[in-house]
């Protein structure tokens, strides 16, 4: 059982988007790792991975999410990476 932890007071404007997009969607996983996950998830898309490639490798990056991975990438899709 890990430890969940709500997002924090200073959570910039990404983060926020970021993270009420993952709780509009009922994922339950530990905000720093959401967000690290997230930056990975950024740098896969940059570097042309496809959206199910980028799931697989947040997944093995970050086992703790588990089928939240899906979720995490798309996300960080619309909160983090830009255009």
């Amino acid at each position: 059982m890990g430890i969940w932890l709500a997002p924090t007071a200073n959570a910039n404007t990404q983060d926020q988007a970021f993270l009420s997009f993952l709780a509009a969607h009922n994922v339950a996983v530990d905000t720093n790792t959401a967000i690290n996950a997230a930056h990975v998830a950024c740098a896969q898309v940059a570097d042309g991975e496809t959206p199910s490639a980028v799931a697989v490798v947040v997944s093995q990056q970050f086992p703790t999410i588990g089928g939240n991975a899906y979720w995490i990438s798309d996300a960080a899709q619309k909160a983090y990476c830009p255009s």
